[in-house]
């Protein structure tokens, strides 16, 4: 296989040179919904990017990636480049960044978390689904439709590509339901039947402005603000889109004084002013330096050591 410079292959692993990447974090921590823990228990995660069963574990200066499909090897280091973010300008963002009162410390103390490049399909799914829930339920609705309604691309139950939205359609409100989705099925089959119809074209709102990709998602029945938002930053290219919820608006009043009776949408206008091209990233490590923050004082233990010293004491 042809590499490109400072990458290397072996017989099993593709090495990429990126930098750090916190694999946990980024991965696993509500971008993206179809990661599982390798049971190899070295820190690698397993999961599907387009029709590729991968596993992704951190390596010195980037990451190690193994194909565990069988398959050839072709096209996977591009689009695993492709799927880590491999465009966002870190560099710059920590440098601007670097006095800020919450990111400062974030950006030291969790410096590996990367805005993921995900298939806007599967990312507009998986937000919808978020409504009123949390990670571990939104993981296992997902999982769920994938591993009934997708088709195998390797060896375990979880090795499957996530159905096209003419499957969802297919299947039907009732059937999501009784997977588990409840009130959110009624939302995800009128998605998918825009999707499929041609009548949303999702990979064109990649070249939309901000302001128009937003506003094709909201009119969508179930998809609001904060899930717009979310898909635009984690599969539509939109770098400058910030996600707002209670937990990151207590941060923006901690951090920002933002007065206390912002609204999450004043909230949302005033992050975007203020951290610009770097909003998504912004947001991710606010939210990331916010969440194990929680975590440590709600929960002590061990979490207190995965907090920031200043956060988990």
């Amino acid at each position: 296989m042809t590499t490109t410079e400072n990458n290397t292959t072996t017989a099993d692993t593709i090495s990429l040179q990126i930098g750090y990447v916190d694999i946990e974090a980024t991965l696993d921590g509500g971008q993206a919904f179809r990661w599982w823990p390798s049971d190899s228990q070295d820190g690698s995660y397993r999961g599907v990017v387009g029709r590729r069963v991968l596993s992704i574990r951190e390596a010195p200066g980037g990451v190690e990636v193994t194909p565990v499909d069988g398959k050839p090897y072709d096209g996977v280091e591009h689009s695993t480049l492709d799927y880590l973010g491999q465009d966002q300008d870190l560099e710059g963002f920590r440098s601007h960044f670097e006095d800020d009162p919450c990111l400062g410390p974030a950006l030291r103390g969790y410096s590996g978390l990367r805005v993921l490049r995900q298939d806007p399909w599967e990312c507009l799914f998986s937000f919808i689904t978020s409504s009123t829930s949390n990670i571990p339920r939104i993981k296992l609705n997902v999982g769920s439709a994938a591993e009934h309604l997708g088709y195998s691309v390797g060896p375990n139950a979880r090795d499957v590509t996530f159905p096209e939205p003419e499957i969802i359609v297919e299947a039907g409100a009732q059937f999501l339901r009784d997977l588990g989705f409840g009130f959110r099925a009624k939302y995800l089959v009128p998605a998918a039947e825009a999707v499929a119809s041609g009548n949303l074209r999702l990979n064109d709102l990649r070249e939309a402005t901000y302001e128009d990709a937003r506003a094709e998602l909201v009119s969508l029945h179930g998809v609001g603000e904060k899930v717009a938002d979310c898909v635009l930053a984690f599969s539509l290219d939109k770098p400058e889109s910030f996600i707002v919820d209670r937990h990151i608006l207590r941060a923006l009043h901690k951090w920002y004084k933002l007065p206390e009776k912002s609204t999450l949408t004043y909230a949302a206008d005033w992050a975007r002013d203020y951290f610009g091209e770097y909003s998504a990233l912004a947001n991710q490590y606010m939210f990331h330096r916010e969440r194990l923050s929680r975590r440590a004082s709600e929960w002590g233990g061990a979490h207190v050591d995965r907090a920031l010293p200043e956060d988990g004491s």
